[in-house]
C-alpha cells in the first residue's frame, strides 16, 4: 500500500499529534513543519512535514472526523524575493474578476483573411472591421463584401465568472420572512388580475382623431372585402349575362327565315339595339365601341326595309335609344360617351380620324324616319326633344330635329315643335324667345314683300305651332286670327293655334271647349291630342278623344290620322290606362302597326310602373307563328325583362319563357339578359 495514502492508527496520531503539539520544535518537530487547522471543527494542528499526505481522525472528541494531513508549501532557492508591495498586488490580481493584461492579445495586432468571392483575390482587414461591409482592393472588380466575425477561440479564464463579485465571495441566499421567492410562486391568470382589477395598466382615453383612424381603417378593410366579392360576383354574372345575348343572336339567326323579310329586318334591329344598349351601360370604352357598332347595325336592319308605319316605329325608339350614347365631358375625355357636338376649338383633325358625335347619329337615324307622315314626325319631335332637354342639350335639340326631321315644307312648323317644347319645359329660356324671334321676322318679311295679312309663314301643313309661339313667348297676337266666338272652326290651324295658347296660358277648359268646337273630326282630335300631350291630367282629352275614334268607326269621309291614334295609346299607356290604350290600339287599322301599338303598351306601362309584374298574355301573340310582327317581339321583349329584374332568377326566368313562339324566344333571352343589368 503507498505509504502516502497509508492511514495511522487512531492511538498513534493522538500520541503523535499531542506530542507534536505540545512539543516545540527542539522536541522533535524539524523546520519544516506543517501548520493547519481542521476543515471540519478549525482545530489547530503543528505536524512534522513527513506526516503530510496521511489521513487521520481528528482529535478533537466534538469533531472526529477524518482529515488529510496536507503538504507543505515550498519557495524554490532560486525564486525572486518579492517586496511587500509586489506581493499586495500579485494577491488583488488574484482576486480580481479581470483576466490578466498580459494574456490578451491586442485587437489592433489581428487580422482578418478576406477572399473576394467574385474575383479571388485575397487581402487582409483589420480585426475591429469584423462585421462591416468593404471594397475588394482589386481595381478591375471592385465589389461589395462583408468582413466575416472570426470566433473567439482564447481560453476561458477560471476566474471570470457571470457575477461581479470577487471569485469567493459568498453568495447571500438566506430567504427572509414574509418573501415569496419564484419556485413557490402560483400563476394567477389575466382574466383574474383584469377581475381585481390588478393588472397595473393605466389604460390613456384615444384621442377623437385616433378613433376616426381607427374607424376609417376598418372601414376601408371592410368595404375592399365587400367590393371584391361583389366585383367578382358581377363579372360572374356579367359573362352569363354576355352569354344570354350571344344565345339570343344565334337561335334569331336559326329561326329568322320562318319570319317574313320585313319583319325578320325589323326583329334584328330590335335585337341589335337592345345589344347595344346591354355593352354600353358597362362603362368601358371597349363597350362603347361595340354598342356604336350595334347601334349601327340596326340602322343598317332599318334601312334595307321597305317605309311603313311600323318601320318608323322602330327607328323612333331607336333614336331615343342613341341618345344614351351622349355624356359628359369628363366621359368622353375617358372615351365612355360621345360628344353630343362637334368641338371645333379643339383644331383641324388628323388624317383618317372620325369623331363620333350624337348630332351625326340622330341625324342618321331621324333621316329614316322622313318618310314617315307629318303628325307621326311631330310626336316623335315632342319626345325627343323632352329627352334631350333632361340631358341638358336643348341646344342640340333645336339644331338637329328640325333640320334631320323635317323638309322644307314642314320646316317652319317643326321648329315651331321644337320651341314650344323647350319653352314649356324652360320658361325663360333663350334658345325659345330666339326662334320665336326668328319665326316672327320671317312672317313680317313676308308681309312686307306681299301686303299679305297676317300668315305669312309657307308650309303644309300651315305652320300653326309657329304662331302659338309668337303669342306664348313674345305676346304678341297679331300674328294668329281669333277663332270664331260662336260656331264651327273651320280652319285647322287657327283651331290648333288658339288651343295651346290657351293651355300655355293655363286655361284647360278653354282649350278643351276650342278643341271641341264644331268641324272636322281630324281637326278636333289633332286639337286633343296637343291637349293630351301638355295638360297635367290627359284624362279629359283622352276620353273625348276615345269617343271622336268611336264614331268614326265606318264612316268612309272621316279620316283621322293612324299616327296621332298610335300616340294617344301611348299617352293613355304611360298614364296607366293600359285598357283605355289597347282600345285606341285596337282602333289601328295597319294590322302591324296594331302589333306594335299593343307590345308598345306594355313597355310604357311598365315603364311608369316598376314594381308591376309583367303579364305575357298582354302582347296577344298569335297562335298562327306566321302572323309574328316585330310589335310582337317588342312586346315580349319588355315582358321577360320586368319578370327578370324583379325575380333575379336568371335560371326560373330562362325556364319560364320556354314555351315562348320559336320566334319569340330570342327576345326572351335578351330581355333576361338586360333585366338582370336593370338590378
Amino acid at each position: 500500500m503507498n505509504k502516502r495514502n497509508q492511514r495511522l492508527p487512531t492511538r498513534d496520531l493522538d500520541r503523535i499529534m499531542s506530542e507534536q503539539v505540545l512539543c516545540p520544535s527542539p522536541c522533535g518537530v524539524s523546520d519544516m513543519a506543517i501548520e493547519f487547522n481542521c476543515p471540519h471543527c478549525q482545530h489547530f494542528y503543528r505536524l512534522n512535514d513527513a506526516f503530510a499526505g496521511k489521513r487521520a481522525t481528528c482529535k478533537n472528541p466534538d469533531c472526529r472526523q477524518v482529515i488529510t494531513i496536507p503538504k507543505p508549501i515550498t519557495v524554490p532557492e532560486d525564486s525572486p524575493m518579492r517586496s511587500a508591495a509586489e506581493l499586495e498586488a500579485a494577491a488583488l490580481s488574484a482576486l480580481t474578476d479581470e483576466s490578466p493584461k498580459e494574456q490578451e492579445k491586442n485587437s489592433t495586432e489581428r487580422v482578418i483573411p478576406m477572399t473576394c468571392t467574385f474575383c479571388e483575390h485575397k487581402w487582409t482587414e483589420p480585426f475591429s472591421k469584423a462585421g462591416k461591409n468593404t471594397l475588394c482592393p482589386n481595381p478591375e472588380c471592385r465589389q461589395r463584401l462583408r468582413i466575416p466575425e472570426l470566433k473567439n477561440d482564447e481560453p476561458v479564464d477560471w476566474r471570470q465568472t457571470k457575477s461581479k463579485l470577487p471569485s469567493g465571495a459568498k453568495q447571500n441566499f438566506e430567504k427572509l420572512e414574509g418573501v415569496e421567492d419564484a419556485a413557490e410562486a402560483k400563476v394567477v391568470s389575466g382574466q383574474a388580475l383584469r377581475e381585481a382589477d390588478a393588472t397595473g395598466i393605466e389604460i390613456e382615453p384615444r384621442p377623437l382623431k385616433e378613433k376616426m383612424f381607427i374607424g376609417l381603417a376598418i372601414f376601408g378593410l371592410l368595404f375592399a372585402v365587400v367590393f371584391g366579392i361583389w366585383y367578382l360576383m358581377r363579372s360572374r354574372t356579367s359573362g352569363q349575362e354576355d352569354q344570354l345575348l350571344v344565345e339570343a343572336r344565334k337561335e334569331f339567326d336559326e329561326t329568322a327565315k320562318e319570319l317574313p323579310t320585313n319583319e325578320a329586318g325589323l326583329c334584328s334591329a330590335v335585337l341589335n339595339a337592345a345589344t347595344a344598349e346591354y355593352a354600353l351601360r358597362q362603362n368601358t370604352s371597349e363597350k362603347l365601341k361595340e354598342a356604336h357598332s350595334f347601334f349601327g347595325k340596326a340602322r343598317d336592319d332599318l334601312r334595307n326595309q321597305a317605309p311603313v308605319p311600323e318601320r318608323h316605329a322602330v327607328a323612333a325608339e331607336l333614336a331615343f335609344a342613341v341618345v344614351a350614347l351622349g355624356g359628359s365631358d369628363d366621359q368622353v375625355k375617358e372615351q365612355l360617351r360621345f360628344r353630343w357636338q362637334p368641338d371645333i376649338s379643339t383644331g383641324t383633325l388628323k388624317i383618317n380620324e372620325r369623331v363620333h358625335t350624337i348630332h351625326d347619329e340622330l341625324r342618321q337615324v331621324l333621316g329614316l324616319l322622313l318618310s314617315a307622315d307629318f303628325e307621326f314626325r311631330v310626336g316623335v319631335a315632342r319626345r325627343l326633344t323632352r329627352e334631350l332637354f333632361k340631358k341638358g342639350q336643348a341646344g342640340l335639340a333645336a339644331d338637329i330635329i328640325p333640320l334631320a326631321l323635317f323638309n322644307d315644307a314642314g320646316q317652319d312648323e317643326g321648329r315651331a315643335v321644337v320651341a314650344l317644347e323647350i319653352f314649356r319645359l324652360d320658361k325663360g329660356s333663350d334658345i325659345a324667345r330666339r326662334m320665336a324671334g326668328e319665326l316672327k321676322a320671317k312672317i313680317a318679311e313676308e308681309l312686307n314683300a306681299k301686303g299679305d295679312s297676317p300668315g305669312g309663314l309657307k308650309g303644309n301643313p300651315f305652320p300653326a305651332s309657329a304662331h302659338t309661339l309668337i303669342v306664348a313667348v313674345l305676346g304678341e297676337r297679331g300674328f294668329v286670327s281669333a277663332p270664331p266666338k260662336t260656331g264651327a272652326i273651320n280652319s285647322d290651324a287657327v283651331r290648333v293655334a288658339n288651343v295651346g295658347i290657351a293651355l300655355l296660358e293655363g286655361n284647360t277648359d278653354e282649350a278643351m271647349k276650342l278643341a271641341l268646337r264644331e268641324g272636322m273630326p281630324e281637326s278636333q282630335l289633332k286639337a286633343l291630342v296637343l291637349c293630351a300631350e301638355w295638360m297635367a291630367s290627359p284624362a279629359p282629352a283622352l276620353e273625348e278623344a276615345q269617343r271622336i275614334v268611336a264614331s268614326a268607326k265606318g264612316r268612309r269621309e272621316v279620316n283621322l290620322s293612324q299616327s296621332q291614334i298610335l300616340r294617344l295609346s301611348q299617352i293613355a299607356a304611360a298614364a296607366g290606362w293600359a285598357d283605355q290604350a289597347k282600345t285606341f290600339a285596337n282602333a289601328l287599322t295597319d294590322e302591324s302597326l296594331k302589333a306594335w301599338a299593343i307590345g308598345d303598351v306594355v313597355h310604357l306601362r311598365l315603364a311608369n310602373n316598376p314594381k308591376e309584374k309583367a303579364d305575357e298574355a298582354a302582347v296577344e301573340v298569335p297562335e298562327d307563328q306566321k302572323k309574328v310582327k316585330v310589335g310582337h317581339a317588342w312586346g315580349m321583349f319588355w315582358v321577360a325583362r320586368r319578370n327578370a329584374m324583379i325575380s333575379g332568377d336568371r335560371t326560373g326566368e330562362k325556364k319560364a319563357t320556354t314555351a315562348w313562339p320559336t320566334q319569340l324566344h330570342p327576345f326572351a333571352l335578351a330581355g333576361i339578359a338586360l333585366g338582370l343589368q336593370d338590378r
